[in-house]
């Protein structure tokens, strides 16, 4: 019968297999981290969870002949990787109060790894070096808990990526806490280095946080960016059919958004306008473009206001606008009369004469032969110097 190995040297396997995936996760973490540049916060994550990472390894694994320098070295490990690890997290979330943390953090460190030592080297005190460690330990874990939660109210679009961290952060503190009680008053040293379950699960605690640390914080990363780049197509999406000036659509809009309508439309259910101010070269020859900017940023508001729920105004030309009105025939010839009087050169609200003229638009019209008949109806109507004219 082959020997049954020494528990001891179980462990010593144990932790030689979790410190060699260790290595290579923290190393190819740090790479990545420093050669391709990220958000704010990312190389000092990755610093931050490596030493934490290393700092509970070398904690966890504490043979007798280097109890003294894996307690000092581990936990120094882990207090300042817990410091960068969650102000790493501030900055990424983009919180303003990162300098802030930075500051307690700087000052609060040395001061805690200084404790560490005196209950070290000058007096072995385990139960006060233990509160010291755990109290240190637990209050930047509710701080990452709370600025976790508060970033999930605050982007909900990444609410599952912190969730992810959050539920990995709790699951580790979980396989560690049997292990804090091999540390009360009347447990032999031997247990520390044991092959038992409390140490088993640490050493799963520190696989799980070094793999599934990485991978979770680095999907969260990609989740932030998949909506960042969403965000920047809406955007670039809105400024390819909408006007700069006005914020009304532009013609590529227009065509767009009456093609839309036009697909699910009744016959002749709509009247699309064309609009033009009079006299608008006088305008800004005698006043300046800026003038005839506002009247343009006029005339724009004004077509807003009239507009109902489903109707649609663009500029399509220098001081031409277009507007669709789709509601029930009532509501569109009220609209009309609205507009007529509105944009009447002497009793409108504007100030200034505007022209248009309408035509009826339905499923089988293409914009641009629509545009030409309203646009004929509306020299028409200058024409003839009505308000308004239609087909």
């Amino acid at each position: 019968m082959p020997p049954i190995p020494h528990p001891t040297h179980l462990l010593a396997f144990l932790a030689a297999s979790v410190c060699g995936t260790v290595l290579l996760v923290s190393s190819l973490t740090l790479l990545v981290a420093w050669w391709r540049p990220s958000y704010p916060g990312w190389r000092g994550w990755a610093a931050g969870h490596t030493l934490l990472v290393l700092g509970m390894l070398i904690g966890t694994y504490r043979p007798p002949e280097l109890v003294t320098l894996s307690v000092l070295l581990g936990n120094a490990l882990v207090i300042v990787g817990a410091a960068l690890f969650v102000e790493a997290f501030h900055r990424f979330a983009g919180q303003g109060g990162a300098q802030g943390l930075r500051r307690v953090y700087r000052g609060s460190v040395p001061l805690v790894i200084a404790a560490l030592f005196l209950l070290t080297v000058v007096s072995d005190q385990i139960m006060a070096r233990t509160l010291l460690i755990n109290a240190f330990v637990a209050l930047t874990t509710v701080s990452f808990v709370g600025l976790i939660l508060s970033q999930m109210r605050r982007q909900p679009e990444l609410r599952a990526g912190y969730r992810l961290n959050l539920g990995l952060l709790l699951l580790v503190v979980t396989l560690t806490l049997p292990r804090l009680f091999t540390f009360r008053p009347g447990v032999q040293a031997a247990e520390v280095f044991a092959f038992t379950l409390p140490n088993i699960l640490m050493f799963v605690a520190v696989l799980l946080l070094s793999v599934g640390g990485t991978f979770t914080f680095w999907l969260l990363h990609d989740d932030r960016r998949r909506v960042e780049m969403r965000r920047l197509h809406d955007e670039l999406n809105t400024l390819a059919h909408t006007d700069a000036l006005t914020s009304t659509l532009n013609r590529r809009g227009m065509e767009q958004a009456f093609t839309r309508w036009a697909a699910r439309a009744q016959p002749g259910a709509g009247r699309l306008l064309v609009l033009d101010i009079d006299e608008f070269k006088t305008i800004n020859d005698r006043f300046g473009h800026t003038a005839g900017d506002d009247h343009l940023v006029s005339l724009s508001r004004l077509l807003e206001q009239v507009a109902h729920p489903g109707d649609l105004v663009g500029r399509t030309g220098g001081d031409e606008f277009t507007m669709l009105l789709t509601g029930a025939p009532t509501q569109i010839s009220q609209q009309l009369e609205q507009l007529t009087a509105a944009l009447s050169e002497r009793t409108g609200r504007l100030g200034f004469g505007v022209s248009f003229g309408w035509t009826r638009v339905g499923p089988a019209d293409l914009l641009a032969a629509a545009l030409a008949r309203a646009d004929a109806a509306m020299y028409h109507n200058k024409a003839q110097g009505r308000g308004s004219a239609g087909d």
